[in-house]
């Protein structure tokens, strides 16, 4: 069959996110011997106008749309994706007769409910390199769908939804047969490699459960950095990101990762995201910094102890505290992110956050972010939880940007919290700010590629936001705060 591929994500928020998980099922579906095409939306120069090219020019029987996001999960600057997305559906049935299927993070946190809500023909939940193709053949076959594992589709006027699939071994996403790396590389992107699926970890919020499982599924170290190797020989990316749920969980695993990369002899510039304050020894930070690694994001969300225990985070304010201490005299450039607002926050819970913030991450090669206000998402815990204290009516729709705020501290008084941090300390950041996103953030990236300079570029912030008359223009400046989202829920 002819199929077209669509990575829907117009967003560049921080660092433009390559399609690797649309690479991984357009890969198993040109692999099982169909023909395959791929529009970028994110860096198309053209953009609509190129889907509304290769949909007259290819006349795809099948169009697989991949959803990242269904928002940017920042209150005070908030981006929806979901209307963007129907625009891009109304183009394909102006001009296609094509099947269109759902995938992506968007779609398996949305479950069943993304046929509710968008106006396509079928959806598939979790891993879609065996499902999707599966449910090409039923489709040339006009065979029944019943058995297809994570497809939901509309039968006699309701939708049927199969659980996901979670794949027992997976390999390289093979995204170097579908997409310019030469357009991500000059936007500061990283590429993007996948060691392990499923996240055994409950953090309250968090939608990786519902994506990956929690069953932990790792490759063997060998096997990523053959991959590293043939993608460094064939595409030569200046940096190369490791994007698990938790890079350190288990630390282990990530220390034999580095020490294979390490005798491979292999010279490359690495980052990662997801670091675990607890999982972090300096062992591990040693073997980084040999392996090659520029940077990291760590994701310990508060410094209270708690809030800690409320997200179910796992680790205390004294393994956050030790993190950071071993982090910094590692030397390796690191990104931290906190979330105020969350479930039993109060006043002194986010002051104690902050003021951690302001004694122990208050140096050149760290860049603390915040955000105020946690996105209440579909299939999490604190959706239950928020059901259950009446802040959310028992039917409420999540596909609605809807945030949980703590009843116990304003929106404001977090806000004005965050600036006075900022007044303090220059690297400070929060998310409504987004400095990489604004025109200036833009050239100077562009500068750093033009000089060779390898990503992420966010490691850079820290200086220039440094600078005197910098620091001083935002002190004048305030996060604006976005009116409060007005709905029928009793508290939100």
């Amino acid at each position: 069959m002819k199929v077209l591929f669509v990575y829907s994500n117009r967003v560049r928020d921080l660092l433009p996110a390559p399609p690797i998980g649309l690479s991984y099922v357009a890969s198993a579906t040109a692999d099982a011997g169909h023909q395959v095409r791929f529009v970028d939306l994110l860096m198309s120069p053209s953009g609509m106008q190129q889907l509304r090219q290769e949909l007259e020019s290819f006349q795809p029987a099948v169009v697989a749309i991949s959803v990242r996001n269904i928002d940017n999960v920042v209150h005070q600057r908030l981006k929806t994706h979901l209307d963007e997305l129907g625009r891009q559906i109304a183009i394909i049935r102006e001009n296609s007769q094509a099947h269109i299927v759902l995938g992506g993070p968007a779609i398996s946190i949305l479950g069943k409910q993304s046929l509710e809500h968008i106006e396509a023909d079928f959806a598939i939940l979790g891993e879609g390199e065996e499902s999707f193709p599966e449910l090409l053949s039923a489709l040339s076959e006009k065979q029944p769908f019943a058995s297809i594992a994570g497809l939901c589709y509309r039968h006699d006027g309701e939708i049927v939804e199969s659980p996901g699939i979670r794949l027992p071994k997976f390999g390289p996403s093979g995204m170097e047969r579908w997409i310019d790396w030469k357009i991500y590389e000059r936007q500061g992107a990283t590429w993007p490699i996948q060691c392990k699926r499923g996240c055994p970890l409950h953090c309250t919020y968090c939608t990786y459960p519902t994506i990956e499982g929690r069953a932990m599924r790792k490759r063997p170290p060998k096997e990523i950095v053959e991959e590293i190797r043939r993608v460094a020989a064939t595409v030569n990316p200046r940096c190369f990101e490791f994007i698990d749920s938790v890079f350190n969980q288990p630390e282990s695993y990530a220390i034999e990762l580095c020490e294979e990369i390490i005798r491979s002899g292999l010279k490359v510039r690495l980052t990662t995201m997801g670091v675990n304050p607890r999982s972090m020894s300096k062992e591990l930070l040693e073997v980084m910094k040999r392996a090659g690694f520029n940077s990291m994001m760590i994701t310990p969300e508060s410094a209270s102890d708690r809030v800690l225990e409320q997200m179910r985070k796992g680790f205390t304010q004294d393994d956050v505290r030790r993190c950071a201490e071993l982090v910094r005299e590692s030397g390796i450039p690191s990104m931290w992110f906190f979330m105020l607002g969350s479930r039993g926050e109060t006043r002194e819970t986010a002051n104690e956050t902050v003021s951690f913030v302001e004694q122990h991450l208050n140096w050149k090669n760290c860049l603390p972010m915040f955000t105020t206000g946690i996105r209440i998402l579909p299939g999490t815990e604190l959706a239950g939880q928020a059901r259950s204290d009446g802040y959310l009516r028992p039917d409420q729709d999540l596909a609605e940007s809807i945030f949980y705020f703590s009843p116990q501290v304003s929106e404001g008084w977090l806000l004005r919290r965050v600036n006075k941090a900022i007044a303090k300390c220059p690297t400070v950041v929060h998310a409504a700010e987004d400095p990489s996103s604004s025109a200036v953030g833009g050239r100077i990236f562009s500068l750093m590629h033009l000089f060779g300079i390898a990503p992420p570029y966010w490691r850079f912030i820290p200086k220039f936001l440094s600078i005197p008359f910098i620091h001083n223009a935002r002190k004048r400046q305030s996060v604006r705060i976005r009116a409060p989202h007005v709905s029928s829920t009793s508290s939100g």
